[in-house]
């Protein structure tokens, strides 16, 4: 075992200690000493303080010296697609903004062993669209259809790789937005913005677009003011074309405790642009459009996958934060990884509050809590209004149900089992 696998191997052990830690915090108030209780949810409530002002002056950065890259000037940029049980009505439409966005572009799409019949449909595609078409004879994950493409397939004079789902749909300068932060020195990654195409559909989808917005422009625009965005997302990101072929074969080849991952891909790539030194930013005028699971079993299997794939990814970022991103390894540290745990005991004195003294939740807990993420999530009513009622239905879901995903996942992290966009649609 290397010296960061033991390193990632040892934070892994860390975490299930703060469960312990704050699960017998809570504990004590029970055996005659309220004390350590109170300093502990005094220091949990400064640390979400500290963090929401960290976020503001961040953002307010971002407002005062908004960022200015190079405009594009005719660069090649490869676009790559790979495709697993794809609808084909979806797909087809994903790749005629594709070729009719703007720039130089070489189009591969990798058609990962699919089964629903869409591989008639994309070699038509091919006949009446300017795109090349591979196809793996079986099911290989997305990591290998990225590493065939890099190693294989891309055209000399690429400059640009941009990735994007196969049933995400660009708008019209999407691809040149996203490549041109890639002209400055020193950034080596960025990522779009994301819309839902269902949006519309149901409160959860409704839910869902707020939770993607503040995700996207909250934190990941704060994220990029210091360079260090830490999930380039799978609907659109770029890379520098060398790059890319330098990190494409540790990509591939990841494992975790032992364990060959396959999922997360994302995340992890960007991990390696960041360790090698490289900044990564979100550009919020690129924009693409994607669909969001509609049910809400699809919703849960969606977010146990990222979330065993957050706590993975963020473990490998503080295996070498400390050497290259210094304010990105405290914020993960801090806050991002160890929040969700620490705070194990407070969730569970809510639950006995609710349970023993229902009058004083509703009287005083939960008006108290609201005022509490309002101010936390301001810019939700200051610069999408549209999104309040969505932001409510979040704060709600997210307490009683997708914290506790976050401990369900740390118990199966290695877990390797992949949930596609297509078994989600059918759950």
């Amino acid at each position: 075992m290397s010296r960061r696998e033991r390193a990632q191997a040892a934070i892994y052990g860390g975490l299930f200690v703060l469960v312990l830690v704050s699960a017998s915090l809570f504990v004590s108030q029970f055996l005659g000493s309220e004390t350590f209780w109170r300093q502990f949810t005094s220091g949990y409530l400064f640390l979400l303080l500290v963090y929401t002002v960290y976020l503001f002056v961040l953002l307010f950065v971002n407002d005062l010296r908004p960022a200015r890259y190079p405009l594009y000037a005719g660069e090649k940029i490869a676009v790559l697609i790979p495709c697993f049980n794809e609808s084909p009505e979806l797909l087809e439409h994903s790749l005629r903004t594709v070729c009719a966005a703007r720039g130089r572009k070489q189009v591969i799409v990798i058609d990962d062993g699919s089964r629903n019949g869409v591989r008639g449909y994309l070699a038509e595609f091919a006949q009446q669209l300017d795109i090349d078409v591979h196809y793996f004879p079986e099911n290989r994950g997305k990591r290998e259809a990225l590493h065939y493409a890099v190693t294989n397939l891309l055209d000399d004079d690429v400059e640009f790789v941009v990735t994007i789902d196969s049933d995400t749909v660009l708008e019209a300068d999407a691809l040149v937005r996203v490549v041109e932060p890639l002209k400055a020195p020193g950034i080596g990654a960025s990522t779009g913005n994301v819309l839902l195409l269902n949006e519309e559909q149901n409160l959860l989808t409704r839910m869902v677009g707020t939770y993607y917005w503040v995700g996207l422009n909250v934190y990941k625009q704060a994220q990029s003011v210091i360079r260090s965005v830490v999930c380039c997302s799978g609907c659109l990101a770029a890379y520098r074309a060398t790059l890319l072929r330098e990190l494409i074969d540790e990509f591939a080849s990841q494992r975790f405790l032992g364990e060959r991952c396959t999922h997360s891909e994302d995340r992890h790539l960007t991990n390696l642009v960041l360790r090698r030194g490289y900044d990564v930013v979100y550009v919020e005028d690129a924009v693409s459009w994607t669909e969001t699971p509609s049910t809400l079993r699809g919703f849960l299997r969606q977010q146990r996958r990222w979330k065993r794939g957050y706590i993975r990814e963020s473990i490998y970022t503080l295996s070498y934060a400390w050497r290259r991103k210094r304010l990105l390894f405290l914020q993960v540290l801090f806050w991002d990884l160890t929040a969700p745990f620490l705070s194990f005991g407070l969730r569970v004195a809510l639950v006995v509050t609710v349970i023993r003294f229902p009058a004083l939740v509703l009287t005083t807990i939960v008006p108290s809590w609201i005022v509490l993420m309002l101010i936390r999530y301001i810019f939700v009513p200051l610069r999408a209004r549209d999104k309040l009622g969505g932001l409510v239905l979040y704060m709600l879901f997210y307490e009683l149900c997708l914290y506790w995903l976050n401990l369900w996942a740390l118990l199966t992290v290695k877990n390797t089992s992949w949930v596609t966009r297509q078994q989600t649609a059918q759950a």
